[in-house]
């Protein structure tokens, strides 16, 4: 039976997922997993300045950060996260790679949504896959918080699941093929609707709404050249079909 999330602390414990799970789909997964979530990482990547300071609120075990420190490697970058067993997957084998030191991680306190950082410290402020893992109430409190460590100028970029799209079949198909239970871990379910609404209400204004992936990655299995075609196409569709919301925002002045 599926769970109804009633109280606001609902979060899932993701000390329960391996360390680097999400890191290793990404390098070592199947040709559609390496697919998505790197093109994933890079649509968003698209949205920092060469020389931004970032911070990526729920890191995970650093998947984002790896591809931004690979293709933007002057942005100064740091990934927060509650779940301590990513986050030291992320220092030993993301962080370490990056000699420079422009790219680093934080734990963040399970019990605080307050970042740890001063007012106004960050150019961009990303938060990808995390809002529908956490009650609305928290996932209010952190976009709250992104907000204040924004710059003025700044520029908040979110992405979560559509569920006006195939993406319910999607995630039923993975719940049977990987150990991942998205039943568990999705506890906030938007759509399009729904999700501009949401990021409105937390003091946002929406710049820039779109989707991404249609049926583009699936097309991997048969030729990946094809699976890159269709991916340019399908960020070109001005109808909202893809698997993942996209919003780049900047702070409402109203």
């Amino acid at each position: 039976m599926f769970p109804i999330h009633k109280a606001r602390a609902s979060v899932f414990n993701y000390d329960d997922i391996p360390a680097g799970y999400y890191f290793q789909v990404m390098a070592k997964g199947s040709g559609v997993q390496r697919f998505w979530h790197r093109k994933k990482f890079e649509e968003v990547a698209k949205k920092i300045g060469k020389s931004d300071r970032l911070l990526d609120i729920g890191c995970g075990p650093g998947s984002f950060l790896f591809v931004v420190g690979q293709i933007k490697p002057d942005v100064q970058a740091v990934g927060v996260d509650v779940a301590s067993r990513q986050i030291e997957f992320a220092i030993k084998n993301v962080q370490s790679q990056f000699k420079q030191g422009n790219i680093s991680f934080q734990k963040l306190k399970s019990d605080d949504v307050k970042l740890p950082f001063p007012d106004e410290s960050f150019d961009k402020v990303t938060c990808i896959e995390v809002i529908e893992h956490i009650h609305p109430h928290l996932a209010m409190k952190l976009l709250e918080e992104a907000r204040r460590v924004l710059k003025p100028t700044g520029r908040l970029t979110v992405t979560t699941p559509n569920y006006r799209s195939l993406w319910p079949l999607i995630e039923f198909a993975l719940e049977l093929l990987s150990p991942v239970k998205y039943h568990e871990q999705h506890i906030s379910k938007f759509t399009p609707n729904a999700f501009a609404k949401f990021l409105e209400a937390a003091g946002y204004e929406i710049k820039n709404f779109s989707t991404i992936f249609i049926v583009a990655p699936f097309f991997m299995t048969i030729s990946p050249p094809l699976a890159r075609f269709l991916h340019r196409i399908e960020r070109k569709l001005p109808l909202l079909l893809g698997s993942l919301l996209m919003a780049e925002c900047k702070i409402s002045r109203l």
